[in-house]
């Protein structure tokens, strides 16, 4: 009997590891695609030449908006894309 429950603790605790690790990955992409279609259609709207490669797509993904707002302000500071 306290095999039983034991083996069904950590089936528990295991599901609720790859609940939070899936809703993280979740938020990374989704992050990441907002930020793509913001700096696509900023590109697109403003014709700002804006760099989009590995580096904007992974600022925009870990940052969300904060992050697109710091790669245009790079870009138009000179500093970077």
């Amino acid at each position: 009997m306290i095999w039983e429950l034991l083996a069904l603790l950590v089936v528990v605790c295991i599901m609720i590891l790859i609940y939070r690790v899936v809703k993280n990955i979740f938020i990374l992409v989704l992050n990441s695609v907002v930020g793509f279609f913001a700096l696509y259609g900023f590109n697109y709207l403003l014709d700002a030449n804006v760099a989009t490669n590995v580096w904007t797509a992974l600022i925009t993904a870990i940052g969300g908006i904060i992050g697109f707002a710091v790669v245009v302000g790079c870009h138009y500071l000179g500093w970077a894309f």
